[in-house]
């Protein structure tokens, strides 16, 4: 007697069809703009020099694309006047921000020492404001 055994051929278990999963990519994608977001806004220098601001509770930082004029005391107790980082004599103020092409819509940082008189910050601004400028903001840093 011959034992045949019975061979079970099982059905075939169909082919599932290959998924993207785009979570991962969706979380590698967030990373990455969250990190250049970061990194350029640390590239972000202010165009002044550094002075010793006075405090101010309300301070805001503004973006460097603006115009900076800086007032530093002098050692013959003139002040020392600087566009952007070019230094400029109180006279040139007006025609380096007309070369400069400053418009009434850009924004002109005051960076003044707090060391210096207010006669010449006013003295800036008013030089300022006849090369067509109308926005100013006073450079602080914050309290405490």
């Amino acid at each position: 007697m011959s034992m045949r055994r019975r061979v079970k051929i099982g059905r075939r278990k169909p082919i599932e069809e290959a998924e993207i999963i785009v979570i991962p990519m969706i979380d590698t994608m967030m990373f990455l703009l969250f990190f250049f977001m970061v990194a350029a806004l640390a590239m972000v220098v202010q165009a002044g020099l550094p002075v010793n601001l006075p405090k101010a509770s309300t301070g805001v930082n503004h973006s460097s694309q603006n115009v900076t004029i800086t007032i530093k005391p002098g050692p013959s107790g003139q002040s020392l006047f600087y566009l952007n980082t070019a230094p400029v004599t109180p006279d040139a103020i007006t025609a380096g921000l007309e070369n400069l092409h400053v418009t009434d819509k850009n924004l002109v940082i005051i960076n003044a020492d707090k060391h210096v008189y207010e006669g010449d910050v006013v003295t800036v601004m008013d030089d300022a404001r006849k090369a067509g400028v109308v926005q100013f903001a006073i450079a602080t840093t914050s309290k405490g």
